[in-house]
């Protein structure tokens, strides 16, 4: 398989840790002052600790939308693999953001953008994009029945999912499951891939026992998940995280997952590595225990933020523009996402 290009196109309107402290005064307003700024002064020192600066959303104001931002991206993406639109035989739209249940969202985007192939979605949390990687890689292995694949993120949830409720105080121990939702950007990605004699291993692991810690409910999951006292807190279509129980099991079992599959000497042989970054600190200790350094990359969450199912290709989208990622490079991605899910993603780009 060869990455043909991969794609970052972000929405315009940029979001600091400022920002979000003054929305949550301005929406606070009924409550007791100290009580407000007690909360703030927790939130901003839980923005300092995870390295969290900014991120981008959609200006709705001036009509900025999902689609567009979307359509922009894949554009990109067509233009720089050199492959031509009519030569897209299958498109992939996957992650946590999405404007439908039914039907797939590919619908709408390729018949937006005129595209004549096959569609369907995939959505696996922030494993979403690796899934469908393997995914593709598999259908380019089965023949000459799909030849080239574009693979598409719409991670937009901050609306839908999350702002304005996010900035209300109901409790004094919210911050322990609401936080990671303050770190949420957005952004589109789209990546082309097509066949090549270059093999690539995907590896992964699953854990089901800490499924509850991060959740975003729909109606009715009660009926299908029973009972817990952390699902739904935040209300349906709310995201509730437990950040720093979720980052301490995923850190572990993704260090361990690594270590089964690599020795130091295999880890040392990597050019480029792609966590799944929901804050500085995790990816800083990941590279600390597998000597990494900075080969493990770390340029995206402190100016994005968490983009879900997107922080990787966005990473390498990113990591092109910057010359650290080449053609020839030995690439491995790392996420763990939700779950908990782990993936290990071994390639030459």
């Amino acid at each position: 398989m060869q990455i043909k290009a991969v794609t970052l196109k972000a929405p315009s309107k940029l979001i600091t840790n400022d920002f979000i402290l003054s929305i949550i005064e301005e929406v606070n307003v009924g409550l007791p002052r100290s009580e407000v700024l007690t909360y703030c002064k927790q939130l901003e020192a839980l923005f300092a600790r995870a390295g969290s600066k900014t991120r981008y959303v959609r200006d709705r104001e001036n009509g900025e939308t999902a689609q567009v931002l979307m359509q922009q991206a894949v554009r990109d993406a067509i233009t720089k693999s050199g492959v031509a639109p009519e030569e897209i035989d299958l498109m992939i739209f996957c992650g946590v953001g999405r404007g439908f249940l039914e039907p797939s969202n590919a619908a709408f985007l390729s018949h937006s953008l005129g595209l004549k192939c096959e569609f369907f979605d995939v959505a696996d949390a922030c494993m979403s994009w690796v899934r469908s990687l393997h995914l593709a890689y598999q259908l380019l292995k089965g023949g000459d029945r799909y030849r080239n694949i574009l693979i598409v993120n719409g991670e937009f949830t901050t609306y839908e999912f999350g702002i304005p409720d996010i900035f209300k105080i109901n409790s004094a121990e919210q911050l322990r499951y609401s936080f990671p939702a303050m770190t949420i950007g957005e952004a589109a990605t789209a990546t082309v891939v097509g066949p090549s004699d270059k093999q690539w291993s995907f590896k992964f692991r699953t854990d089901a026992s800490y499924a509850h810690l991060c959740t975003l409910t729909l109606p009715g999951a009660s009926d299908y998940a029973g009972q817990h006292d952390s699902i739904g807190i935040n209300g349906l279509l709310r995201l509730v995280s437990f950040g720093k129980q979720l980052t301490y099991h995923a850190l572990r079992q993704m260090l361990d997952f690594a270590m089964d599959n690599y020795d130091f000497a295999e880890l040392a042989k990597i050019d480029i590595c792609f966590p799944h970054a929901p804050s500085d600190p995790v990816v800083a200790a990941a590279a600390r225990r597998l000597r990494l350094g900075d080969r493990l990359y770390s340029n995206l969450f402190s100016r994005y933020g968490n983009l879900i199912s997107a922080s990787i290709p966005a990473a390498m989208s990113l990591a092109i523009d910057e010359g650290r990622l080449v053609r020839g490079n030995r690439v491995v991605m790392c996420p763990a996402s939700a779950g908990i899910s782990l993936g290990l993603v071994d390639g030459v780009y």
